[in-house]
């Protein structure tokens, strides 16, 4: 459960100060963006990081329970999945991804999500 706490409050964090960074400065940030998923060399070199990130969480965190610490091992999973599709598959990531940030609503809808996860996060981890 120490474990499960420690994540929750990282990775809550996280989630947090990104999405509202990327919803507070999407015109700043959106286009860096872009840029960078023009890049293969950068799309391969994130691929790896969220894999490494992936398989830490899968490895120290497979928890499959029916509460709040699921979602650690979802994200887990998620991002181990991520890492994978963007080392064997960059060109389709960079397609798709472009498609996503440029569409307004699904970015904006995915932001929200993307904070809302992180605050239930943050709750278990520092309130519950």
């Amino acid at each position: 459960m120490v474990l499960s706490i420690f994540l929750a409050k990282t990775i809550g964090l996280y989630l947090v100060i990104v999405s509202a960074a990327f919803m507070l400065k999407a015109n700043e940030l959106k286009p860096m963006i872009l840029d960078m998923l023009k890049n293969p060399s950068l799309v391969l070199f994130s691929g790896i990081l969220a894999l490494i990130f992936g398989i830490l969480i899968v490895v120290s965190h497979n928890v499959w329970v029916m509460d709040w610490r699921v979602i650690i091992t979802l994200l887990g999973w998620l991002t181990l999945l991520k890492g994978v599709v963007r080392l064997f598959y960059p060109e389709f990531v960079m397609r798709k991804a472009i498609m996503c940030i440029e569409n307004k609503a699904f970015y904006t809808i995915m932001m929200l999500i993307t904070l809302l996860i992180g605050l239930v996060l943050l709750y278990f981890g520092y309130v519950f």
